[in-house]
């Protein structure tokens, strides 16, 4: 699927702004959480949080450059951040964030669109990151 398909799907499913802010709230914590609890596990000298970074940003890179790009910045902040962790102020991030998704999807009324394709759990952090920056520059235009 292309980005423009993937938002579109995973856009139906949040329309509400409540549950937008509680994604942008949500997914990076998350994404803090996993940065930190996989910066404690690592194969030789590389820890799994940077082995999964790369991997989520070479798949970004395929589908939307722009949107790589911004993600890696984020990424190099939340990987830096969860470095500093302990695992388990990793983990309470991790399960604090998704309790941000699911009150979301309350406020929704829909089930997460992951639920349906394991994609999406991917696509999130690239939607919020994206509208974020998009927002950003709506507001840096009006000033």
């Amino acid at each position: 699927m292309t980005k423009t398909e993937l938002f579109t799907e995973y856009g139906l499913y949040h329309k509400d702004t409540r549950n937008r802010l509680c994604h942008a709230i949500g997914i990076p914590l998350i994404v803090l959480g996993v940065m930190g609890m996989l910066s404690h596990l690592r194969v030789g000298p590389v820890d799994l949080a940077a082995l999964a970074a790369i991997a989520t940003l070479v798949y970004y890179a395929v589908i939307d450059l722009r949107g790589a790009l911004l993600c890696t910045v984020i990424f190099a902040l939340l990987y830096w951040a969860g470095g500093h962790l302990s695992w388990q102020v990793a983990l309470g991030a991790f399960v604090f964030g998704w309790v941000f998704q699911l009150v979301g999807h309350r406020f929704e009324g829909s089930k997460p669109k992951f639920l349906e394709n394991l994609v999406y759990l991917l696509i999130g952090p690239l939607f919020i990151f994206e509208e974020g920056l998009d927002l950003a520059l709506r507001v840096g235009r009006a000033t």
